[in-house]
């Protein structure tokens, strides 16, 4: 199915089920098919689970003007707002989580029943207060490094073959080109939603990936020391996509945070 935005474009929505909401947002040049190894979970809970193509990525609509996160954060909070879902659980990954937060620093109005955001710090560039940017990036060096992903692997052990025979199919059909997008990518690096995060009264669960290329873990518990409603899980063996490298892992610990929340 899709939806259409205030401009006209679509995005590309995959629904099942008929519980509470559980909206999953994959990352920059990603797509919904990421979840795979989650779409058992979310039957077992009798979740609604909901999982969507970003505005230019996998089946949505193409936008060559996307440079900009804020348009992806309106996108998702119109899709909320407009389909009036009650309380929704919101699972993002990568720049999906960034999103996410941007949502609960832009839409404090809108009531969610939980947050999990995976492997994402929320301020990428690393400053002299701020030692958790992507790579230890730096207003002098974070695009070179965006441009090279910082020439690491983003898994550890790779992808769950399920999930990789997903993304082969829709990667043929809807291919992504990284370079076109940077600007995108670049915009996303210079946001900081720390305060969204410490400020929040949501329960939210930040999940970082043990060998994660991208990212010391450690900021989740810079933030968790500012707000008590954070809470963290660390999934071993693991780099930047634990529900897809350790699904079995993320799953029970998904299950666990899901099952606590009002």
């Amino acid at each position: 199915m899709t939806i259409k935005l205030r401009d006209g474009k679509r995005l590309n929505i995959h629904r099942e089920g008929n519980g509470i909401p559980l909206v999953m947002i994959h990352g920059f040049g990603g797509y919904q098919q990421i979840w795979t190894d989650q779409w058992p979970l979310i039957d077992q809970l009798s979740l609604m689970g909901i999982s969507y193509d970003l505005r230019d990525h996998g089946a949505s609509s193409r936008d060559p003007h996307l440079t900009k996160v804020r348009t992806l954060v309106d996108d998702l909070a119109e899709f909320l707002q407009s389909y009036q879902l009650d309380r929704p659980i919101l699972m993002g990954h990568s720049m999906g989580a960034s999103i996410i937060y941007g949502l609960m620093q832009l839409y404090p109005e809108i009531d969610l029943r939980g947050v999990i955001a995976i492997d994402q710090s929320p301020k990428m560039i690393s400053s002299p207060t701020w030692a958790y940017g992507y790579c230890g990036a730096t207003r002098a060096n974070y695009r070179l490094l965006l441009q090279t992903r910082g020439n690491v692997s983003e898994t550890y052990q790779g992808l769950d073959s399920k999930v990789l025979n997903q993304l082969a199919i829709v990667k043929a059909q809807f291919p992504f080109d990284r370079r076109d997008h940077l600007p995108l990518l670049y915009d996303h690096a210079r946001q900081d939603w720390r305060a969204g995060l410490v400020t929040t009264t949501t329960p939210t669960l930040l999940v970082t990936g043990q060998h994660s290329p991208y990212f010391n873990g450690d900021f989740v518990e810079v933030l968790k020391a500012q707000n008590a409603c954070l809470q963290h899980v660390v999934v071993r063996q693991s780099g930047h996509c634990p529900m897809a490298e350790q699904p079995a892992i993320f799953n029970e610990a998904i299950r666990n945070f899901i099952q606590s929340l009002d």
